[in-house]
């Protein structure tokens, strides 16, 4: 018989995961997990299913969730611990004897969550511009897997692209492309002719004073984690509108972020070793 795995806390996806779980056939206890009916968790544990990302502060992820000294008891030498970002704790689980299954980072996953963040954010500007993406100035910060399906996806539907990179075969890429390139930081082109700046660096890489030459009607979005890209209090006092939207294929495409957590951790429940 197949070990139970305890999914712990977290968001939608989790339900979503702990639903494709069932459905192949997997034993699963919920605790702390949305829609999930709330059962105790075991006194030792085999299988333990995090968030992803795993952990904010000392707490797992999500609502009413315990913290995560509450659950190192239950793990045992053998356990198998899935997450997103395991990192802060992964010494703790070790020293339990656990062995970390860190699935940030992962194929075909962080390819998929990449695509799911791109469609997100093109959803979100057009809920909140009043115009059409076909014929929008649009300018993507990053060229990594999410910068890669923005500039794609966005030209697709008729809009006016430009990536921001810092490297020049990142640049040189982008033109081979079709999209226009500008040099991150820098700006040569100004940054007066977009409706649409969306960043996928994870680190500052726009001043206030290059905000400054924004134009009003621009939106800003923000899709990289903390601190991310663009200061928000620059935006706000310049009266520019500013989203920050992290962690969009949980918002926005839940079911299909769910649903792709679980498949990656039964390929790694099946004998990969965790890392």
């Amino acid at each position: 018989m197949e070990d139970e795995l305890v999914l712990l806390g977290g968001d939608l996806r989790m339900h979503w995961a702990a639903r494709e779980l069932r459905r192949q056939g997997r034993a699963v206890i919920t605790c702390c997990v949305p829609h999930e009916p709330e059962q105790p968790l075991p006194h030792r544990i085999s299988t333990l299913v995090l968030p992803f990302p795993a952990f904010q502060g000392e707490r797992i992820r999500g609502a009413s969730t315990p913290g995560v000294k509450e659950i190192l008891p239950a793990l045992q030498p053998g356990s198998r611990v899935f997450g997103g970002l395991l990192e802060p704790w992964a010494a703790a689980f070790g020293e339990r004897g656990a062995q970390c299954c860190e699935l940030y980072g992962s194929e075909p996953l962080t390819t998929a969550n990449a695509a799911l963040t791109a469609e997100g954010a093109m959803a979100l500007a057009m809920q909140h511009l009043p115009i059409t993406l076909e014929g929008m100035h649009c300018l993507v910060i990053g060229f990594g897997r999410i910068g890669k399906l923005l500039a794609r996806k966005l030209s697709a539907l008729g809009a006016e692209v430009r990536v921001s990179a810092r490297s020049v075969s990142d640049r040189a890429m982008a033109e081979a492309l079709g999209y226009g390139s500008e040099e991150t930081g820098h700006y040569h082109h100004g940054l007066s002719a977009y409706e649409l700046i969306l960043n996928t660096v994870p680190h500052r890489i726009l001043t206030a004073s290059q905000l400054a030459g924004v134009r009003e009607d621009c939106l800003l979005v923000e899709l990289a984690s903390q601190p991310g890209g663009i200061p928000r209090d620059s935006c706000e006092a310049l009266g520019l509108s500013y989203l920050a939207a992290p962690g969009l294929p949980g918002s926005y495409a839940p079911k299909t972020a769910g649903i792709l957590y679980a498949r990656s951790i039964l390929a790694g429940s099946e004998g990969k070793d965790g890392h």
